[in-house]
């Protein structure tokens, strides 16, 4: 599985390479206790949720109905938010299967947060498959389009392309947005590397390590100005 940049040397002052190191680890290891442990009252929550909406169905007045869409929708990002970390300490066990790439996309889709100005467009080769944890894959591509579109100014285009190249599958997230310079470009897979100050940094080194645990690779391509390519690349796969 391809690893993450390694980390950059440290500054005059900053803190020191060995203290970096064991951050790193009390980090990882937070992070597998806490993905352990909220599993469960994930699942209660979202059972609860869904228990709510199907047998109250017609008679939620719409500011209940509202609230309840806002509660499933927090406990999916939570979800998502304990995979991430799950993929930095490596307790993540892809279970492959073969997958729609549509369905994988629009799954993904489902679960970010746009916001006006931002349009997506897709173009999806039908039969393009994967074999692949679907549940991890659909958390990267989650990762890489939400990454994209906070990148963004206020106004902006996604486009998501997925094509059979030779013997491979390639899944490309383009943005147009701020992009990166060489030196952000070189560090965005390292864990809790960030540019944004209400972001945690693990995005993209989940995404890493999620694709990688399915077989597949993620290159980076960047122009500042001019936006982000995102390369989510597949062993290709025809079918069952």
């Amino acid at each position: 599985m391809p690893r993450p940049p390694r980390l950059r040397a440290t500054a005059p002052g900053a803190t020191s390479a060995p203290a970096r190191v064991e951050e790193l680890s009390l980090a990882g290891r937070l992070a597998s206790r806490l993905s352990g442990e909220t599993r469960q009252p994930l699942s209660v929550l979202r059972n609860v949720a869904y228990f709510l909406n199907l047998h109250l169905g017609e008679s939620l007045d719409d500011k209940t109905r509202h609230h309840l869409a806002l509660l499933l929708r927090s406990v999916e990002d939570l979800d998502g938010l304990v995979t991430n970390l799950a993929a930095l300490t490596g307790v993540n066990h892809a279970v492959r299967q073969t997958a729609d790439v549509r369905v994988l996309v629009d799954a993904a889709l489902g679960r970010v947060h746009t916001r006006p100005g931002v349009t997506v467009e897709t173009a999806l080769a039908p039969e393009a498959a994967l074999f692949c944890d679907p549940v991890q894959v659909r958390q990267a591509l989650t990762n890489v389009i939400q990454n994209s579109v906070e990148a963004m100014p206020a106004h902006g285009r996604i486009r998501i392309v997925c094509r059979n190249v030779g013997p491979e599958t390639r899944v490309t997230i383009a943005d147009n947005g701020l992009g990166m310079s060489d030196e952000v470009r070189a560090r965005v897979f390292e864990p809790f590397f960030t540019t944004a100050s209400h972001r945690v940094g693990i995005g993209l080194t989940a995404a890493l390590r999620l694709v990688g645990a399915s077989g597949g690779t993620v290159g980076i391509e960047s122009t500042p100005g001019v936006g982000t390519t995102v390369t989510l690349t597949f062993p290709r796969h025809d079918g069952p």
